[in-house]
């Protein structure tokens, strides 16, 4: 999919996602498309790693922003799944996030679970 595309996805999508859960503690946190987490992370353009190709979407509590890997989104509904389920992230609390991860493995954790979950109703916001 090109940036494009994508971001015609966000624009049409995510007004309908931020109504249909209600705003967080926070502002609403804006998106940003990168080719790759770790060129993101790093500030170093080009930089890739292993991880880059399985990294679709991130939220960052620290910066409010959702992070969208364009070049791993294959369709409308990936793209609406990845924004759901960072969305999610966002509203929920964020002191449970490190002690989460220190309590379960990715699959147990309920904030993941959760996100999962409300990745189902991407069709809604078609």
């Amino acid at each position: 999919m090109t940036t494009d595309e994508i971001q015609n996805i966000i624009d049409k999508a995510y007004p309908k996602i931020q109504k249909y859960y209600g705003k967080g503690k926070l502002n609403i946190p804006k998106i940003e498309l990168h080719k790759d987490i770790y060129a993101r992370i790093s500030g170093i353009e080009g930089m890739e790693g292993e991880a880059s190709q399985s990294s679709k979407a991130q939220y960052d509590e620290n910066t409010n922003v959702i992070y969208i890997y364009y070049p791993n989104m294959v369709n409308e509904e990936d793209v609406i799944r990845s924004i759901i389920h960072e969305y999610t992230h966002y509203k929920q609390d964020h002191s449970l996030f490190s002690k989460y991860k220190a309590m379960y493995g990715y699959d147990e954790d309920p904030t993941e679970i959760e996100a999962k979950k409300n990745e189902e109703d991407w069709h809604l916001f078609i």
